[in-house]
């Protein structure tokens, strides 16, 4: 079916209209408001947590001379970078994991961007999805960023408009009746 109908087609013999599913347009552009939305304020966090360690830290790697051993202090400056680096990854992964479960489990089935632009996250059967759906389903984006993104493009060539994610999970993102 082409992206461009607004209107749903319904099934001989059936009066309940098929869903319309998003393809893979759509759903990129919903996927950057959702990281426009995760990436502004986890930028700004990284900033200031990483721009005060460097500031406290800077005159303790200042002290270090290359040709000695590396002075305990300095070695701890830069294990705090280090440290805080580590911290805000990790920060990003749980940020990512609860904005997309709880929001594409939740009422709206669906993330601010996919709101924005009329989309909403269901099961196979057009059910809403539990937390734990959700959180594979969000985990399991990762298996489709690491096929450099092909995952994500089959969501422009199959049937039923799903990334590999959306397979795994056994997940349907459409559009809104």
């Amino acid at each position: 079916m082409n992206e461009q109908n607004a209107f749903i087609q319904t099934q001989p013999g059936n009066t309940s209209p098929a869903p319309v599913y998003a393809g893979f347009w759509i759903r990129a552009g919903a996927c950057l408001v959702d990281c426009l939305v995760l990436m502004i304020p986890l930028g700004i966090a990284t900033a200031v947590l990483l721009g005060f360690t460097i500031y406290k830290t800077a005159p303790l790697m200042q002290q270090a001379d290359p040709s000695q051993n590396i002075p305990p202090e300095a070695m701890q400056a830069f294990l705090l970078i280090y440290g805080g680096i580590l911290l805000m990854q990790l920060l990003g992964i749980v940020l990512f994991w609860l904005y997309f479960a709880l929001q594409e489990s939740g009422a709206h089935q669906a993330t601010w961007g996919k709101r924005l632009f009329g989309l909403r996250v269901t099961d196979a059967n057009g059910a809403r999805l539990s937390f734990a759906r959700a959180s594979g389903r969000t985990f399991a984006k990762y298996i489709s960023y690491m096929t450099l993104y092909i995952g994500y493009m089959m969501a422009g060539w199959t049937q039923k408009k799903q990334a590999l994610h959306d397979l795994i999970a056994d997940t349907l993102v459409v559009k809104n009746s």
